[in-house]
């Protein structure tokens, strides 16, 4: 389902932690995603397929249903050629109600 220079980008703009870096390879971007699947249950986070953009897509949302990040694909030849993930609240705002995300990680390492 990746293409082999898959390629992720994040933005988290600066308020939130994002990768600050593009993640670049099949391998890389599956061991991503592998970890991202792994938070979602230990945040009680759930993703649900969405067109964004006029593109395939996900938005992950917490258990209040508000939204923490949009994920947007740029499918080439039936794979995934580039993920474009926002978790920079100012930009997801105008879709509804935001998660804390920062607040969210600092609770968790606290409960730690």
């Amino acid at each position: 389902m990746l293409a082999a220079d898959a390629i992720v980008y994040g933005d988290g703009g600066g308020r939130t932690p994002s990768w600050p870096h593009p993640i670049v390879g099949r391998d890389r971007v599956s061991r991503l995603f592998a970890g991202v699947g792994g938070q979602l249950g230990e945040y009680g986070l759930t993703i649900h397929r969405h067109e964004v953009n006029g593109q395939p897509g996900a938005v992950v949302l917490d258990a209040d249903g508000r939204l923490v990040n949009v994920f947007a694909l740029d499918i080439v030849d039936g794979v995934v050629q580039t993920v474009r993930s926002v978790i920079n609240p100012d930009k997801l705002r105008h879709l509804g109600p935001v998660a804390d995300v920062r607040g969210m990680l600092e609770a968790r390492k606290k409960g730690r």
